[in-house]
């Protein structure tokens, strides 16, 4: 294992994490009703996670970790101190907060929180905080509904939330394959092509790869992003089979444990090497990693997530026609009602949800979905398909309060958008329009 520490992480400029070898504006009152952590003693000048500013405790999968570090960083100019665990993963995330009693440790949990560096600037510095003893997170992102997940922790060896827990939905994301820059010779590859590679490694000799190539993965037992990537290629039972990962010259395959890691050593192999990210981390490395267009299953064409490479509107997500997409979930504790039981959690779904917050106080002087739109991912309101559980086949969708102008404006940072007519109240709209997000939809 090769561990490079960071000391700062910039957005824009991301860093190599850890590779492992085997296959302002004014303030938000929010009261967090949680469980104190336990108490451990600063070392170093590193505070004491449960004495920051409302707190709210988080981890999961690293494919969001772009949205959550910028997120995080806002939400704190209005005092609201999110902390992440950088150390965790989707779906052992959510094993976690899911048995407790299986992962007993002695060991203190390293929380990180961020900030912008310049107000508005989008570029975010890094710092840690100790959490309390073997502490769970309040509120754990997934790529995938838990039961995909490929998991067999301790004594449960079951993959089903359990009672008392919840998942809710959160925005969208996309898978995206990735090659080195220099490597040119196809922009496009089909997911039969994917399952190829991913199944026989590079024993499958297909025709966009001849050369032995390297091929990147996550930690199957721990990433909801693999799971959401054999889904999205259409594998059996959704997984890639865990035997391949770690065969050296049979499978080739190396697994990475975040996706900086996979997108750095794409970008810089002199090898012919294949991996792939997620929409938020392939938008932050454009100019280090070419990104192939993919042919779904039962497709005549090859997309991209955007429109075109140049562009970054995910129209091909919005519009299903990019098949590897998935939804990220949101798991908490809930009540009989299905409320999330603690407050900080319960917050961050509705702000994650663009939902009206439960009081005034909470509504934040921000807009999340602008957010979403720097970071690589699609707001529910700006969606025009879905779909059930974590396979590929979409359905229609008609949002209750639809968002597609004011995302592709924001993605694009172009003010004009074709067929978007600008509104301060549904008088300037058509009569099957409302006015929404400042737009007539």
């Amino acid at each position: 294992m090769i561990a490079i520490a960071i000391a700062a992480i910039e957005l824009l400029g991301e860093t190599m994490n850890r590779l492992r070898y085997s296959a302002a504006v004014g303030c938000v009152a929010l009261a967090v009703a949680a469980v104190a952590p336990s108490k451990v003693c600063a070392q170093g000048g590193v505070p004491n996670c449960a004495d920051l500013t409302n707190p709210i405790f988080m981890g999961g999968t690293t494919a969001v970790l772009p949205v959550i570090r910028l997120l995080g960083a806002r939400l704190k100019l209005v005092g609201v101190t999110l902390l992440w665990n950088e150390a965790d993963e989707g779906c052992s995330g959510v094993a976690h907060l899911a048995h407790p009693e299986e992962f007993s440790t002695q060991q203190r949990v390293v929380f990180t929180q961020y900030t912008e560096t310049d107000t508005g600037s989008g570029k975010v510095s890094a710092s840690t905080c100790n959490g309390g003893v073997g502490q769970i997170a309040d509120l754990v992102i997934n790529d995938v509904a838990y039961a995909s997940c490929e998991v067999a922790y301790g004594s449960t060896n079951q993959k089903n939330l359990p009672a008392g827990l919840g998942e809710f939905q959160g925005p969208v994301q996309g898978l995206v394959p990735i090659v080195p820059s220099s490597y040119t010779y196809y922009n496009d590859i089909t997911a039969e092509e994917l399952q190829d590679l991913y199944v026989c490694g590079a024993a499958a000799k297909i025709l966009t790869f001849t050369d032995n190539p390297h091929i990147f993965d996550y930690d199957p037992l721990k990433s909801g992003t693999h799971e959401s990537w054999s889904r999205g290629l259409g594998l059996a039972n959704g997984s890639v089979p865990t035997s391949q990962i770690g065969l050296g010259p049979i499978g080739n395959m190396l697994t990475a444990e975040t996706m900086v890691t996979v997108a750095v050593a794409v970008s810089t192999s002199p090898d012919v090497t294949i991996g792939y990210t997620s929409t938020e981390f392939y938008d932050q490395y454009r100019d280090k990693v070419h990104a192939l267009k993919v042919r779904g299953l039962n497709q005549n064409l090859a997309y991209w997530p955007d429109s075109d490479v140049t562009n970054a509107d995910k129209l091909n997500i919005r519009e299903g026609r990019y098949m590897l997409q998935g939804t990220l979930r949101l798991v908490a504790a809930v009540d009989a009602s299905g409320k999330a039981t603690n407050a900080g959690a319960r917050h961050m779904i509705d702000w994650f949800q663009g939902n009206v917050p439960e009081s005034a106080d909470l509504q934040l002087p921000f807009d999340v979905n602008a957010i979403y739109a720097q970071r690589g991912v699609v707001p529910q309101c700006a969606m025009k398909v879905t779909h059930d559980g974590d396979l590929p086949v979409f359905k229609h969708y008609t949002p209750a309060r639809p968002c597609h102008c004011a995302f592709q404006v924001l993605a694009t940072g172009n003010a004009s958008i074709e067929g978007c007519v600008p509104c301060n109240d549904v008088s300037a709209c058509q009569a099957s329009q409302q006015c929404s997000y400042g737009y007539c939809e």
